[in-house]
């Protein structure tokens, strides 16, 4: 029996995970200058906003650290054609955790 679609290179799926991490890293550290440039520009006056800010920081820099782990991990796949699970594990749980963050940041904000 005939599969469906070829299993990809793992060297090719390990070039595309890198490309994938470095635009993620990039992409996210990018956003997160721009989120701290117009919070700034509004200097919070208040706690709840400074808290806001203030987890709204840690779960961008946990996708950023979720993207240099992923391109970490692409590199390595596309040297040794081999997965490092420890990494993609790495990835999975800096990204949840980010996601995590930024909903219990979104639900605690209620500005006056």
């Amino acid at each position: 029996m005939r599969r469906a679609m070829p299993r990809m290179n793992p060297r090719l799926r390990g070039w595309i995970a890198f490309g994938a991490g470095v635009f993620l890293a990039l992409f996210m550290a990018s956003v997160w200058i721009w989120i701290d440039r117009v919070m700034a520009s509004s200097a919070p006056a208040d706690a709840a906003t400074a808290a806001f800010l203030g987890k709204i920081n840690v779960a961008c820099a946990l996708v950023v650290v979720s993207g240099v782990l992923g391109a970490i991990n692409g590199w390595m796949m596309a040297r040794t054609g081999r997965r490092n699970v420890p990494l993609m594990v790495g990835v999975l749980l800096a990204f949840v955790i980010a996601l995590v963050v930024a909903w219990s940041a979104s639900n605690a904000y209620h500005p006056s």
